[in-house]
């Protein structure tokens, strides 16, 4: 299932300005590879972002411990990084990931926001979690830690 997920990368950028279709739970296409997880850490009320990049069904190997949260997980054996809810993964290949970067957006004319970015060796990037202005801020260290990937702190910007 590597291949599939190495195939994803290449063929589709979450940079490039196409339509990004929703896709419906019931569609999500599923990993049969398997997943032992490592290391993995839990978020509060911050959902797995909705887009086509690097998305499949959530498996059960991660169903078993999210305990209705949404996780950050690793497993260093079949070199996997994900980010889970109930409903939907982002699955990454671990060793192509080189850091997380965090984009705090705060209110002006509009609502403020947050992002989490996985970043790539290859110079891309990809959302894998929106929420409120500041929501990543605190999980930083934590994800830095356990990951052993640096987290880098966007410039803040109004949103006007």
């Amino acid at each position: 299932m590597k291949s599939l997920i190495k195939i994803i990368t290449t063929l589709f950028s979450p940079k490039e300005k196409k339509k990004q279709e929703k896709i419906p739970e019931e569609n999500l296409p599923v990993y049969n590879g398997k997943i032992e997880v490592d290391k993995y850490m839990e978020f509060k009320y911050i959902v797995v972002e909705k887009s086509p990049y690097f998305q499949f069904k959530t498996p059960d190997e991660i169903l078993k411990i999210l305990n209705n949260r949404n996780l950050l997980w690793i497993d260093v054996k079949n070199d996997l990084l994900g980010y889970s809810n109930e409903q939907r993964s982002k699955l990454f290949i671990l060793s192509e990931v080189k850091g997380f970067e965090i984009q705090n957006m705060l209110p002006a004319k509009g609502g403020g926001g947050s992002w989490i970015l996985v970043c790539f060796a290859n110079g891309k990037s990809c959302e894998i979690a929106e929420a409120g202005e500041y929501s990543f801020d605190e999980y930083a260290d934590e994800i830095s830690k356990m990951t052993n990937l640096p987290v880098t702190f966007l410039p803040e910007y109004y949103n006007c």
